[in-house]
């Protein structure tokens, strides 16, 4: 179903995080930027979409003071978030969370956590989502995921709401629709009615073992977990209604292209593997089309690119290239 094509080369390779890649396509310019984390740097690699080319640009970005100073910060994650009227490179690190140019060139907005005792050495943001027209969400280690409202242009983003309810720090955010979804380090998802207020709709709970990405698709909200499974459930009632045994160990990363109903999985265990999801009367029947394996590579990173599945791409621990499939 998928063969491999060209890589796309890295300034470093890419640290052991959960979803460890982000893909910003933009075909009107025969461009695709690639965003993976090494430590405490965001390598940013922009080549031509076709692959006619080799790289054009590569770029590290480093986590800035609201001064413009930078700071050696751990980075845990970071996403292109793509809102109707503009697009942001968001970075979850240690300190907070930063919203910049989708280049890395300006940084647009800077907000740092604190704890009340002082002590701010354990706090970090993690889990990022872009919501409805002009919303970004962020997880955060005290459990609770904070909600920006994003202007069309400008600085002026602004702490909307802080959704609490999460005992553990936010392993993943998804959002989708008018919905959003959230799961912490202990299992737990919990899904969100988005809007101006959002409100929870459903919580589900987690057995002990990190859900460590998770998906919306339709009307399931679909979860990977350490223990190597797929869970998928309701939105509205949270019921399980399908569980997959996809991997031997930790599950890293998950993407979807929902309008061909595929999702990617991929797994410490070396193994990419591409479903096949069919909604009827609230029940999800899932199918193996293709799975592949990339030798002594803990997988840490997976998104498709475009909507339609017709490619996706790889990240993998100690590597620096992001592996590349398209369909045959």
């Amino acid at each position: 179903m998928y063969q491999k094509s060209k890589s796309v080369h890295l300034k470093s390779t890419a640290s052991l995080r959960y979803n460890n890649l982000s893909v910003l396509s933009l075909p009107e310019k025969n461009l695709s930027s690639y965003a993976v984390v090494h430590k405490s740097v965001v390598n940013i690699s922009n080549c031509a979409s076709d692959g006619a080319n080799a790289n054009i640009t590569q770029r590290q970005l480093q986590c800035k003071e609201a001064a413009g100073v930078a700071q050696n910060a751990t980075i845990l994650e970071a996403k292109f978030c793509e809102l109707p009227s503009r697009t942001l490179l968001v970075v979850c690190c240690q300190k907070g969370v930063q919203m910049y140019e989708p280049d890395g060139s300006a940084l647009v907005f800077w907000h740092a956590l604190f704890n009340s005792d002082g002590n701010d050495g354990f706090l970090f943001t993690r889990g990022i989502a872009s919501v409805l027209d002009s919303f970004i969400a962020v997880g955060t280690s005290t459990g609770s995921v904070l909600v920006f409202s994003i202007p069309p242009r400008g600085t002026n983003v602004q702490l909307s709401e802080t959704l609490s309810g999460h005992s553990y720090p936010i392993s993943a955010v998804a959002g989708e629709g008018d919905l959003m979804a959230s799961a912490d380090d202990s299992g737990c998802i919990m899904v969100w009615q988005a809007g101006p207020k959002f409100y929870q709709l459903t919580r589900i709970n987690g057995g002990g073992a990190t859900c460590s990405s998770v998906c919306l698709y339709k009307n399931l909200v679909i979860g990977g977990y350490g223990t190597g499974h797929i869970r998928i459930f309701d939105t509205q009632k949270g019921n399980l209604l399908t569980e997959i045994c996809a991997h031997a160990r930790w599950i890293h990363a998950m993407d979807l292209a929902p309008s061909a109903g595929l999702l990617l999985s991929t797994s410490e265990d070396t193994t990419l593997k591409v479903w096949s999801l069919k909604v009827d009367d609230s029940r999800a029947k899932v199918s193996l089309p293709y799975q592949g394996c990339i030798t002594d590579t803990q997988l840490c990173g997976a998104r498709f690119i475009g909507k339609e599945g017709r490619s996706l791409c790889v990240t993998g621990y100690d590597t620096n290239e992001v592996v590349c499939f398209t369909r045959c």
